[in-house]
């Protein structure tokens, strides 16, 4: 969060410039975009927009000039900062870094400079072969970093065109280094759900081509069929794929011997109680040390999550056991990697889709393919500190794009009665995001019609969302704790069903609790549902007493599937020679009796 406004004297930088220090003026600019780049700043006070004009209209005037020429050393890190720059930019008066660029373009030694202003904000067309022709290493670290601002820059037009057109661009054999590729990989799923396997296929070709994989050098020996190894950066119980899948290792035991790979050094918080063994591998000297696990006998590797941490993108391209399978803590395909299985839910899945939609063998267990906690929450029934109808939107900064947020738009346009919109975008709107994003947000819906609200403990968010009137999920990626969490509170939500399991398990969940009317699926019925909510009072506290009298422990809680997990996994193991022989992709499923 933000603390003292640095600060800066023009003359400083225009005199390094007038005297020829190009390299300590290059110095000086990062040093004030790494201020930025760490620390967040939550609101925009006059002072604070007075400083980032001044610095915004300094730095970009004399990056821009002829004579100013990059020192090597530097050239990555200023790639490096392209997000930041993007959002001090957007802060700014300047609004984008267009009309540099138009003057970069006419100059010579411009590469890097362009590189670095370059980003998805800006009306400029991007050349794209002419950038990896120039420099494909350093053209493909740009490409990386452009991504970035898929947490706190769709609901902007230009950023979210731009971004899907960037991810579309994948056939260039030269894109074969990537910076950040938790952020390609993880990003591209939410910058387009329905257009993310190129760029992942080539992202997990480029891992595979690595030195990384070439040398890694993994040995399965005499794997030991009770052994399973569970690779996750994610074991805290308040965290999303904890809550959804430690039931279905629960019911392994003691069947099964589970060693915990964690990817990470602190301990301090993992739930380290179904596990015989713990593993945590660390990253030394820049590369992920792979030695407590070079040699092991494992017989499958389990992630819950692969995409939520650079390691695991990793690893999930390596052969670690002769069965690897995949979960629904990040429910979307690999497409390219070493995963063989991903296990879901019969009553989510679309059949007919799975190999549209998966690289991997389907496997579908009898249910959602997740288990949900109950929260650890205790409700409390606050009074609302607003006269409006509140809306929660509990969506991560990710999931917030233009098309969503227009549809905010028509709600508050057609509601009789006053909306007010709450965002819960948790920690997603790094590297200053949150006013650029806010700002975009305020060019759909009046700036007095919501709040953006930073990440919170648990218990107070889960107070915030009880002082709502009513929720609604997010699409085209929605929520499962979401879901979960406001029917828990017995609070109505609007669910928008969809194609692929993640905007399909909300909808589910209200379904199994009887509340199928408020599933839309399409972006008009989401509107009247909404509207519905608003303005009948009647029916929104009709909903409320419905919702109060379910019993989730029998609807939700209590449910036979991690024995049905633990089936798939005995099937798997038994049959894995002859499914890995067959080639099909049809989907496999577990059926509920023993003998079917």
């Amino acid at each position: 969060m933000q603390d003292s406004q640095p600060t800066f004297n023009p003359r400083t930088y225009l005199q390094l410039y007038l005297d020829g220090d190009y390299d300590q003026l290059s110095v000086a600019f990062i040093e004030m975009l790494a201020h930025f780049e760490t620390v967040l700043y939550t609101e925009i006070t006059p002072e604070l927009q007075y400083f980032i004009d001044v610095f915004i209209k300094n730095f970009l005037y004399l990056f821009s000039q002829a004579d100013y020429v990059l020192g090597d050393r530097h050239a990555l890190r200023f790639i490096q900062l392209n997000p930041i720059i993007a959002n001090l930019t957007a802060i700014s008066h300047q609004k984008t870094t267009d009309y540099y660029l138009h003057i970069l373009q006419k100059q010579p030694q411009n590469f890097i400079k362009i590189l670095t202003l370059l980003n998805p904000r800006c009306k400029t067309e991007v050349d794209y072969p002419l950038l990896f022709s120039t420099n494909a290493a350093l053209a493909a670290r740009w490409y990386s970093y452009y991504i970035e601002l898929y947490l706190s820059a769709q609901v902007n037009p230009i950023a979210r065109k731009n971004l899907r057109r960037h991810i579309a661009y994948t056939d260039d054999e030269r894109l074969i280094e990537f910076a950040n590729i938790a952020d390609v990989y993880f990003g591209a799923t939410y910058i387009n759900h329905e257009g993310d396997r190129p760029i992942k296929q080539r992202l997990n070709q480029a891992i595979r081509d690595n030195t990384f994989c070439q040398t890694a050098n993994i040995q399965n020996i005499n794997p030991n069929p009770r052994k399973i190894a569970i690779i996750t950066a994610f074991w805290q119980q308040n965290h999303s794929v904890y809550r959804t899948l430690h039931i279905f290792l629960e019911a392994l035991i003691p069947d099964y011997d589970l060693t915990l790979i964690y990817l990470g050094s602190n301990l301090d918080t993992v739930d380290q109680t179904l596990f015989k063994d713990v593993i945590s591998l660390e990253v030394v000297d820049g590369a992920l040390n792979l030695d407590p696990i070079r040699q092991n006998d494992f017989a499958i590797a389990y992630f819950p999550d692969v995409g939520m941490s650079p390691e695991s993108i990793l690893l999930s391209n390596l052969r670690i056991a002769s069965i690897q399978i995949a979960g629904t803590g990040h429910p979307v395909s690999t497409y390219g990697s070493n995963i063989d299985y991903i296990i879901s839910g019969g009553t989510v899945e679309v059949r007919s889709l799975a190999t549209k939609h998966y690289d991997e063998r389907l496997v579908l267990l009898p249910g959602n393919g997740a288990v949900h906690d109950c929260p650890n929450y205790e409700l409390q029934n606050p009074k609302k500190s607003r006269s409006e109808i509140v809306i929660n939107c509990p969506w991560l900064g990710q999931k917030i794009n233009e098309p969503l947020v227009k549809l905010l738009g028509f709600i508050h346009k057609k509601a009789t009665k006053k909306v007010f919109f709450r965002f819960f975008p948790s920690h997603s709107l790094r590297k200053n995001g949150l006013i650029p994003f806010s700002r975009d947000l305020a060019q759909i819906l009046p700036s007095e019609s919501f709040e953006v609200i930073l990440g919170k403990p648990y218990s107070d968010y889960m107070a915030l969302l009880e002082e709502g009137d009513f929720s609604l999920d997010s699409y085209p990626f929605g929520g499962s704790n979401v879901m979960l969490d406001n029917l828990y509170l017995r609070k109505p939500i609007v669910g928008y069903e969809g194609k692929k399991w993640a905007n399909r398990i909300g909808p589910q969940l209200l379904r199994q609790v009887g509340m199928a009317e408020l599933v839309a699926t399409n972006a008009n019925d989401y509107v009247k549902l909404a509207l519905k909510l608003v303005d009948n009072t009647a029916y929104r506290q009709g909903v409320g007493d419905r919702l109060r009298k379910v019993n989730l422990n029998k609807q939700i809680f209590q449910t036979d599937e991690p024995q049905y997990f633990k089936r798939a996994i005995a099937y798997l193991q038994e049959h894995h020679e002859t499914l890995h022989q067959d080639n099909s992709r049809k989907p496999i499923e577990i059926k509920a009796d023993a003998d079917g």
